[in-house]
């Protein structure tokens, strides 16, 4: 999975693992005969799991108590997406508990501040679009990652901001509320500032290149 992951994102973690602990996970999940039968969660495959916990393998109560352990998978196991398990948390979460959904929520918000904080043509990292994308699955306004974004006034955010204007008008797909966002005066402004401080870096063409697309 294409997602940077640091202290924050650890520390969100381990946060849902504590907002979640009145729901211990299961070993076992029961599943339909023809399809998958009993399953042993330790050998599971992560996106067997993602995609039918609720449906054809055990209860909407088992995705539930199996959340931190998705969420985990999601970010460090290349057999499982983040879009595919924030989609089918989005399902099932209307029930649960607010100290569970923030759990969630912060998770989120700590995957998308390490992403800002790396460059977009890092090897290891993902584009903001990308993972707009995939956070979107959660059916949630972006606000607060953009509010996230406009706090983060470093090189990397920058970029991204940079690469995202310029995706847009290649035709990436984009929350319109997003776009909106980017289309301000104050956001114009900051690219401005960072193609000019950041003269003779590599990524400078993009900053450039958004620069005349914001204009």
């Amino acid at each position: 999975m294409d997602v940077q992951t640091d202290a924050g994102v650890d520390a969100a973690l381990w946060g849902v693992e504590a907002a979640f602990v009145a729901t211990p996970p299961p070993d076992v999940l029961a599943g339909c005969p023809h399809c998958h039968g009993e399953v042993w969660v330790a050998n599971a495959d992560p996106l067997t799991l993602a995609l039918a916990l609720g449906n054809t393998l055990g209860t909407a109560d088992d995705l539930r108590a199996l959340t931190p352990w998705l969420l985990r998978r999601a970010l460090t196991d290349d057999r499982v997406d983040l879009r595919t398990v924030l989609t089918r948390i989005a399902e099932n979460w209307e029930g649960w508990s607010d100290l569970e959904r923030d759990a969630v929520r912060d998770v989120v918000d700590a995957v998308w501040s390490a992403l800002l904080d790396t460059h977009p043509d890092d090897p290891e990292g993902a584009t903001a679009v990308a993972m707009l994308d995939s956070i979107g699955a959660l059916g949630e306004p972006p606000d607060r990652l953009l509010a996230i974004w406009e706090y983060k006034e470093i090189a990397s955010a920058d970029h991204h901001l940079a690469e995202l204007v310029v995706d847009a008008f290649y035709g990436a797909r984009i929350d319109a509320r997003v776009l909106t966002w980017t289309r301000e005066d104050v956001q114009r402004a900051r690219l401005e500032r960072a193609r000019d401080r950041d003269r003779g870096q590599a990524w400078v063409g993009t900053l450039t290149a958004a620069c005349d697309l914001a204009g």
